[in-house]
C-alpha cells in the first residue's frame, strides 16, 4: 500500500472558567506530557512525526526536498543566473537555530523513552535507538554545517545556565554522535511491521546505511580540513571505518540487490510494487494523489524547459565503453567519437549516461519547447510511460523517492575503505571494488555490449584488465584510485542531492568556479543558423567564439556570461563552514559568555 510519511499534529483545546479557576487550577479537561509518554502507539507517532522533515525525498507540492535544495550550486550544474554561495554572514534565523530546534526535540524524545515502561527490553531499547538514532543524524548534520557546535545531551528550559554554552571540539561530539549511532544498530529493529511496512520506516539496516553516508561524510570533512590537528586526522579514521563497517553490515545482510533498471530508481510511481527496483530501496518516501506529491518528475518533462541543466563537465566524466576515461595519460580514447553530434557524444559511454540524459539530440533553445540550457537535457527522474498524465505535470507528481539505497551505500564503503587506505590504515582489495563499483556496473537492465568492464586494482591503482590508467583530466592533488571512486559517485548518485555536499567534504568546491575550470559553465558544441543566432559560443577554454545575434559561428554554447570565481565572493574557504548568526553571538555576549564564529566570517 501506499503508507505516507506523517506528521503528527496535537491540538490541545483548553476550556476555562472563573478567573481564579483559570489562574491556580488544572483545567478540567487537559493533555499533559506524562500522558502522552505512556504507550508505544504515542511514541510510534512522535517518531513518524520526524519523517517528513527528516527524509524530504522529493519534498511536497512546489517545495523541493533533499534532490534539489542542494542541486543548483555545484559544479553538475549551470545556468544564466550561475548562483554562488552566500556572500555576508547571517544575522539571525538560518539553519543554527533550526539545528537547536531539532536537537531538543531528540533530546526530549530520548528523554521521554528511557523513562518509560515498555511491554519488554526489546521494545524499550529499540524505541530508545529510534530517538538516539535521530539525534546522532541531526547533530552530525550540525557539525557538517559548523564544524565546533554546543552538545547537549539533555531538553534545556529557559533559565537552564548551559543555554549559553561555548562551542564543543567537533570530534567531541562526533564521538558522542558515534555512541548514539552504535546504541541504535546494536537495537532497533531488523523490521518494524506495526510501525510500516519495510522500507518505509527506519530500521537497523536504515541506521547503518546513515552511518554509512554520516560518518563519511564528517570523516572525510575532518580529513581534508588544513587545519585539523593529527588528533583530528586519527578521530577522522575512526569515523571512516565506522562509515566501512556500517556499510559492510548493510551489504552482508543479503537483503538487498541493485536494482535491474538505474532510471527507474528515481522514476518509479510505485516502489512498494515494482521488485526490481524495490529491492535496492532501504527507505523510501512514498507519494499519492490527493495526499502528498511533489514536481521533481515535472522538471524532467519531454516539454519543460530546463534553465539549471547539465554542463560539458559533467557528460564528459561519464566513461565509455571499455571502461576508460575520453582521455587518459596515454592519449584520445579510440572509442570516443567526439562531442560534435550528440549521436557521437552519447555514444560507447557508461549506459548510466543514456540512463539520465536523452541521446537523440541536442535539446536546444530556440529549436526545442522543452529545451535545456545546455542542450543537454535530463531525464532521470522521469515515468516517461506517464508522462501525459495529470499527475506528472506541475506540482501532482507521485514517483516515488529514495531515500538511501544500496547503491548509494556501496558507494560510501568503497570511498572510506579508500579514503582509509589513503592514511595507510587499510588496503583495498579487488573483493571489495568487486562487491561496490563493479556490482553497480552489472545491472541487469543493461545491454551486455554496453556494460562497463570490471575495474581492477593493480598496486592500489585503477586499472582495466592487466593495464593501469590515469584520467588526463585527474586534478593532480587527487590519488588515482579515489579520482575513480570519486567519479563512480559523482555519476552514480548524479542530482540525487549529494554533490554540494561531496565538493565541501574534499575540500574541493574551487571546483565549481568556472574561472578555473570553464567546462563546467559549457554545454553542447552546435554550429549556428539563423534560428540559434541568439546564443552565445565559445572555444573550451570559455572564451567567445560567436556572439549573439550573429548567425554564423561553431562552438560550446556558454550559458552565463558571468564568472563564479573569488572575486565576487562565491568560491571562497570560508564557504565550508555556514556562519554562526551574528545576534546569536551578540547574544552571548550581553550573557558573559564569547561565541565565536566561524573562519573568514
Amino acid at each position: 500500500m501506499k503508507n505516507k510519511l506523517l506528521i503528527l499534529v496535537c491540538a490541545i483545546f483548553l476550556t476555562t472558567g472563573c478567573k481564579k479557576d483559570f489562574l491556580v487550577q488544572e483545567p478540567l479537561a487537559s493533555f499533559t506530557d506524562d500522558d502522552f509518554w505512556k504507550s508505544e502507539t504515542s511514541v510510534r507517532a512522535f517518531a513518524m512525526g520526524y519523517y517528513a522533515d527528516r527524509f524530504p525525498g522529493f519534498g511536497t507540492n512546489d517545495v523541493g526536498g533533499a534532490y534539489s535544495v542542494h542541486e543548483v550550486l555545484n559544479d553538475d550544474y549551470t545556468s544564466i543566473s550561475l548562483p554562488g554561495f552566500a556572500n555576508q554572514a547571517t544575522n539571525s534565523g538560518g539553519s543554527w537555530d533550526a539545528f537547536f530546534s531539532k536537537i531538543r526535540k531528540d533530546n526530549i524524545f530520548v528523554d521521554r523513552v528511557s523513562k518509560m515502561k515498555f511491554t519488554d527490553d526489546v521494545a524499550s531499547k529499540h524505541w530508545i535507538g529510534i530517538a538516539r538514532f535521530f539525534r546522532a543524524l541531526d547533530y552530525s548534520d550540525f557539525v557538517f554545517s559548523f564544524g565546533d557546535v554546543p552538545y547537549y545531551d539533555r531538553a534545556l528550559e529557559d533559565t537552564d545556565t548551559l543555554l549559553y554554552k561555548t562551542r564543543d571540539a567537533a570530534t567531541f561530539v562526533m564521538d558522542k554522535v558515534l555512541e548514539d549511532f552504535v546504541y541504535a544498530a546494536q537495537n532497533v529493529k531488523t523490521d518494524d511491521l506495526l510501525t510500516g511496512p519495510t522500507g518505509l520506516v527506519i530500521t537497523k539496516d536504515v541506521v547503518d546505511a546513515f552511518i554509512s553516508r554520516q560518518m563519511l561524510f564528517v570523516g572525510t570533512k575532518i580529513k581534508y580540513d588544513p587545519k585539523s590537528s593529527a588528533d583530528d586526522k586519527a578521530k577522522a579514521a575512526v569515523y571512516l571505518k565506522a562509515a566501512k563497517d556500517a556499510a559492510g553490515r548493510v551489504m552482508a545482510t543479503g537483503r538487498y540487490s541493485v536494482a535491474d533498471i538505474y532510471q527507474k530508481l528515481c522514476s518509479t510511481i510505485d516502489i512498494s510494487g515494482t521488485g526490481a527496483v524495490k529491492k535496492e530501496m532501504i527507505l523510501y518516501r512514498s507519494y499519492n494523489t490527493g495526499e502528498v506529491t511533489h514536481a521533481i518528475a515535472s522538471g524532467n518533462n519531454e516539454n519543460t524547459i530546463q534553465g539549471n541543466a547539465a554542463s560539458k563537465d559533467v557528460i564528459d566524466a561519464y566513461l565509455c565503453t571499455n571502461g576508460l576515461p575520453i582521455k587518459t595519460t596515454a592519449g584520445i580514447n579510440p572509442l570516443y567519437l567526439g562531442d560534435q553530434t550528440a549521436t557521437n557524444q552519447m555514444k560507447n559511454r557508461d549506459p548510466r549516461l543514456a540512463n539520465t540524459f536523452r541521446t537523440d539530440r541536442f535539446y536546444l533553445q530556440y529549436i526545442e519547447t522543452g529545451y535545456a540550457a545546455t542542450g543537454f537535457k535530463c531525464y532521470k527522474f522521469l515515468d516517461e510511460a506517464t508522462q501525459t498524465q495529470a499527475y506528472a505535470v506541475q506540482s501532482f507528481n507521485i514517483t516515488d523517492a529514495p531515500i538511501i539505497r544500496l547503491g548509494e551505500v556501496m558507494m560510501n564503503y568503497i570511498e572510506a575503505a579508500a579514503e582509509l587506505a589513503d592514511m595507510g590504515l587499510y588496503t583495498v582489495a579487488q573483493s571489495d571494488v568487486d562487491q561496490t563499483i563493479n556490482a553497480l556496473r552489472k545491472r541487469a537492465g543493461y545491454a551486455a555490449a554496453t556494460r562497463l568492464p570490471d575495474m581492477k586494482i593493480i598496486g592500489g591503482l585503477p586499472a582495466i584488465g592487466a593495464t593501469v590508467y590515469d584520467d588526463a583530466e585527474r586534478d593532480p592533488s587527487v590519488p588515482s584510485f579515489i579520482w575513480e571512486v570519486r567519479r563512480e559517485r559523482r555519476l552514480e548518485l548524479l542530482y540525487e542531492g549529494f554533490r554540494l555536499h561531496d565538493i565541501k567534504r574534499w575540500r574541493k568546491i574551487n571546483y565549481a568556479n568556472t574561472e578555473l575550470y570553464p567546462k563546467k559553465n559549457l554545454g553542447a558544441w552546435i554550429t549556428k543558423s539563423s534560428v540559434t543566432k541568439a546564443l552565445i559560443l565559445a572555444d573550451i577554454n570559455g572564451n567567445v567564439t560567436s556572439a549573439g545575434n550573429v548567425a554564423t559561428g561553431s562552438g560550446y554554447v556558454k550559458v552565463s556570461q558571468t564568472v563564479r570565481n573569488t572575486s565576487n565572493g562565491f568560491v571562497l574557504d570560508r564557504n565550508y563552514l555556514e556562519s554562526v548568526p551574528a545576534y546569536q553571538i551578540d547574544f552571548y555576549k550581553k550573557s558573559g559568555v564569547t561565541l565565536t564564529q566561524n573562519p573568514g566570517w
